[in-house]
């Protein structure tokens, strides 16, 4: 069993890594408008409370699930005004992000991701089956969800997602994560933990850029709107914050554990339609990979094993598509981890395709 893994997504952190697309192109800076403040406050069953964006009309409503920082601000401001002019459509910002309260609900593994967003759709009367869309890390609760409440899921889209898969289920064999790859993943953890502990001791709002400022991303908080830059560093300042991200990445890459793996595998996917879109990444020269892993363009030795581990990554989304009998393959010529941003269109066309196609079958005499 082998988790196929989101290098990109876990080399920024928080909301960091969300933070990729530039402002030119994005459009104007109402399109973040409606993730400025809290949407519905939906109370979960431990008391804590979520905030969900829900726009649009129709069936099947398209859930939007985060990678990690969780937050819907930086996301889907560019894919949910699209999709819903399809369909009903929902974000969320997970436990302890943006506008959402961590509570005491830890440690923040798969599981609790899972429970949590069913409870949320549950509690504020979305009702399914879903469309469920995950971007990085959200692809391994997406794909946990479904297992778990498959009569509750229509079809599944992966946005250069990270997933969970048994490797007794594929055609050949899965090379098995290096060392280096499991030390470049400790690095990242080290890096968080200081930001939590900055967070935690801070005597005043974290707010101020500047160059190189691992905790607020200052360097790509720079390309945004500021309007969106302060907002975000705002919520990076937050100790939940860092709680909740921390928790997320110490227990959702859990390379060896064979008990944790088994509990959420086999996949069951064979009879729904899914949609696998990968950032062409790979191939990038040294100094463009540096800027895109977060690592400095000296250091040769660590972009190295970034790249391996992203060639794996992008090899195994293919083969995302041996566990289902409809599924297809985008592969998107862009340096961009976030392709919903990227190429927001060719997204949302895709899930409109996906959201006529099982309207037909809903209407067809059986």
């Amino acid at each position: 069993m082998l988790r196929v893994f989101a290098c990109l997504g876990f080399a920024a952190i928080a909301f960091s890594s969300l933070l990729a697309a530039q402002s030119s192109g994005n459009g104007p800076e109402d399109s973040y408008a409606r993730f400025e403040k809290p949407g519905r406050m939906i109370r979960l069953p431990q008391g804590n409370r979520l905030s969900l964006y829900c726009a649009g009309n129709g069936y099947p409503i398209v859930v939007l699930e985060a990678g990690f920082g969780g937050g819907a601000y930086a996301e889907w401001h560019q894919l949910q005004p699209r999709v819903e002019q399809t369909t009903r459509t929902c974000s969320y910002d997970r436990a302890g992000y943006g506008f959402s309260e961590l509570g005491n609900d830890l440690p923040r593994d798969i599981r609790h991701d899972v429970e949590d967003l069913h409870s949320l759709l549950k509690a504020a009367k979305e009702h399914g089956p879903y469309i469920l869309v995950g971007h990085s890390d959200g692809g391994h609760i997406i794909g946990a969800f479904s297992d778990a409440y498959p009569n509750e899921v229509a079809g599944l889209v992966f946005l250069d997602a990270a997933v969970l898969v048994d490797k007794g289920q594929l055609s050949e064999p899965v090379e098995k994560p290096s060392a280096d790859l499991q030390k470049y993943y400790d690095d990242q953890l080290a890096k968080i933990r200081t930001c939590l502990r900055r967070a935690e001791t801070a005597t005043g709002p974290l707010v101020a850029h500047h160059p190189g400022d691992y905790c607020l991303d200052s360097d790509e908080a720079a390309k945004l709107p500021r309007r969106m830059a302060d907002a975000l560093a705002v919520m990076a300042a937050r100790p939940d914050n860092w709680r909740a991200f921390l928790s997320e990445a110490e227990q959702h890459y859990l390379f060896d554990d064979p008990t944790w793996q088994a509990s959420l595998l086999p996949h069951h996917w064979e009879k729904l339609p899914i949609q696998v879109f990968t950032a062409s990444v790979a191939a990038l020269d040294d100094a463009h990979s540096a800027a895109l892993y977060g690592l400095t363009a000296t250091d040769h030795e660590a972009i190295a094993t970034a790249r391996a581990g992203r060639k794996r990554w992008e090899s195994l989304q293919a083969r995302i598509c041996e566990l289902s009998r409809n599924c297809q393959v985008h592969l998107i010529p862009t340096a961009d981890h976030e392709v919903q941003n990227a190429v927001p269109d060719e997204v949302a066309h895709s899930i409109r395709d996906l959201v006529f196609e099982l309207r037909e079958q809903h209407t067809q005499p059986r």
